[in-house]
């Protein structure tokens, strides 16, 4: 994967350090958080906060490996001015985090002076030189090597992390997996930093010979993979497969999986496999005779927990759940459905009924106005332009065929496309001269399907 020289990574590594420290001078506050141009400290913890709801909460049990928080040691790279680390540090026991930008450090340590359970580092940029080996049981980065111009300087920090996490602990990272030609073809920085594929997360898993848990959003902007390090090798026995359970991945209750579009994810309960040996690279799922790759193996995740404990004999930890996408093109119907092992072994299979999927609807992720890029919109002036970030359009998309609803106004977008500053899809559209100030709703519309309505709070006039 290298393509650099080590003082070409070095160059590279001087370059995020003075960036950031620069971003750190100038505001550093929007440069971590660009929801708001200027931020009081309060407004500016609370986005920390709804990070952690968002990120850290949800697979905490995943996380913690059903163990106190109080009693691990936690890693965070990338930390700022410890926009998350202050949250962090009242669950975790050890809080230790780490940024290339030593003014972000000088920063947080201010602002993080009265938490004795936090530790902060200034980072070459490429290795971890003041953290020893096989320390921390989490080693956690969100948001961070979306803004890095190399792959190979992403490698090493990834290396890094799992050379400083514990055997059974576990590396969750976000890195940016757009594969869109528009956004290759942009000369990256450290702003829009390189793209890590899916592909290369999984050749790296298998180099540092990691558990490759799980790979979530391969091919957006906001890909999450977490690895683990084995408490044992990787050639331990598999064990022998057998599907005890499925059901559609974001419901446990639904066991009818459509065709395509954003629900057409299964999920399988398996006993029979080593829990240590199983894994997002060793493991294949059968749909119909097609071999496919699953985005996740492990443990059974918690929104399935009651649904295995109600239909399975077999304790739960002593189970295997696996996600997989339904492939393109597959017909409705029942369906055959196997695991497959790398070593050769296979299930028995299972019928699985597939429907044909309902027209997929767009999803509104952020609203802005069109000035300053923040989320006040007004009736008049600049800021009455709608900036919106939307999921679930693609290259078909276009003014003619996206449509934004306010209120009662269906309006015609002045843009739509694939923006590569945000690696996603972006909709302006005017509000109306006659539109009036006070609380409404805001829809999407593409090829007629509405998105979720969602409330929007347009101002008055900004004086």
């Amino acid at each position: 994967m290298s393509s650099h020289t080590e003082s070409q990574l070095t160059a590279l590594a001087e370059t995020m350090k003075r960036d950031w420290n620069d971003r750190a001078r100038e505001n550093a506050k929007w440069y971590i958080n660009t929801a708001k141009l200027e931020q009081s400290e309060a407004e500016f913890d609370a986005t920390g906060a709804n990070e952690m709801q968002g990120l850290i909460l949800p697979e905490l049990v995943l996380l913690t490996q059903d163990r106190a928080p109080q009693s691990l040691r936690f890693l965070e790279i990338g930390c700022g001015i410890g926009r998350m680390t202050k949250h962090l540090a009242g669950l975790f026991g050890e809080v230790h985090a780490t940024d290339v930008s030593g003014e972000m450090i000088a920063r947080a340590k201010q602002r993080l002076a009265e938490f004795p359970n936090v530790h902060l580092y200034e980072t070459s940029g490429v290795d971890f030189a003041a953290l020893p080996t096989a320390y921390f049981d989490i080693v956690f980065s969100a948001y961070v090597f979306q803004h890095v111009p190399s792959k190979d300087v992403i490698c090493a920090n990834l290396r890094e992390a799992f050379r400083v996490v514990k055997p059974g602990g576990l590396v969750r990272v976000h890195t940016n997996g757009v594969e869109a030609d528009r956004y290759a073809e942009k000369e990256k920085d450290t702003w829009s930093g390189a793209t890590f594929t899916e592909a290369e997360l999984r050749a790296l898993a298998r180099e540092l010979g990691a558990q490759l848990i799980s790979v979530y959003g391969a091919g957006t902007l906001y890909c999450w993979t977490t690895l683990r390090k084995r408490m044992t090798p990787a050639f331990v026995s598999p064990g022998t497969p057998q599907i005890e359970f499925f059901a559609r991945a974001d419901d446990a209750a639904i066991s009818v999986i459509p065709t395509a579009g954003k629900d057409a994810w299964l999920s399988l309960v398996v006993s029979g496999l080593e829990r240590e040996w199983a894994d997002a690279s060793n493991v294949q799922v059968e749909i119909n005779g097609q071999s496919l790759t699953p985005r996740y193996v492990g443990r059974v995740r918690p929104h399935f927990e009651s649904a295995v404990a109600g239909n399975c004999a077999a304790p739960l930890n002593s189970l295997t759940y696996i996600e997989v996408a339904i492939p393109s093109g597959m017909a409705a119907g029942a369906t055959p459905v196997s695991v497959r092992l790398a070593t050769g072994g296979v299930s028995p299979a299972v019928s699985v009924t597939l429907e044909t999927h309902q027209p997929f609807a767009p999803k509104i992720a952020t609203i802005r106005n069109g000035a300053d890029f923040g989320t006040d919109i007004c009736a008049r002036g600049p800021k009455s332009l709608l900036r919106l970030f939307v999921d679930g359009l693609d290259e078909a998309a276009n003014c003619d065929n996206v449509r934004v609803r306010v209120g009662e106004h269906l309006l015609r977008p002045g843009f739509v496309g694939f923006v590569t500053d945000i690696a996603g899809y972006q909709v302006d559209a005017q509000l109306p001269a006659d539109i009036a100030p006070g609380l409404t709703t805001l829809a999407l519309l593409f090829h007629d399907v509405a998105s979720v309505s969602v409330p929007l709070e347009i101002l008055a006039t900004e004086s």
